[in-house]
């Protein structure tokens, strides 16, 4: 699932939690709340359908991933990313000094 397909998905589960009699009543903040546990347990429950592969191995570096200010669910966090799919892989040490990238710290 790509990223864009992520953020349609998490908007359809806020304007679910929006119009719902049980949390209709709800601030902002507490619905965000929600659809985040939402997206997490499907992403949890069915990785592979959202693009997350669990192989860890798989992964060298994760990216960080902003939501833009304008957006009205904000995505903010660390997503793996093959190696061969970043362009300049000269700048990688670059990436990872200026925040973008990181390494995936293996488990011993």
């Amino acid at each position: 699932m790509k990223v864009n397909e992520l953020i349609t998905e998490a908007i359809t589960e806020f304007l679910e939690v929006e119009v719902s009699r049980d949390t209709g009543n709800l601030n902002f903040a507490s619905k965000i709340e929600i659809v985040k546990k939402r997206i997490t347990n499907k992403v949890k429950n069915s990785p592979e359908s959202y693009g997350v592969n669990n192989n860890s191995d798989a992964y060298e570096y994760e990216m960080f991933f902003s939501s833009n200010p304008n957006d009205m669910i904000k995505i903010d966090g660390w997503l793996p990313i093959d190696t061969g799919k970043i362009k300049k892989a000269d700048k990688i040490k670059e990436y990872i000094e200026i925040g973008l990238l990181r390494k995936i710290e293996k488990a011993a």
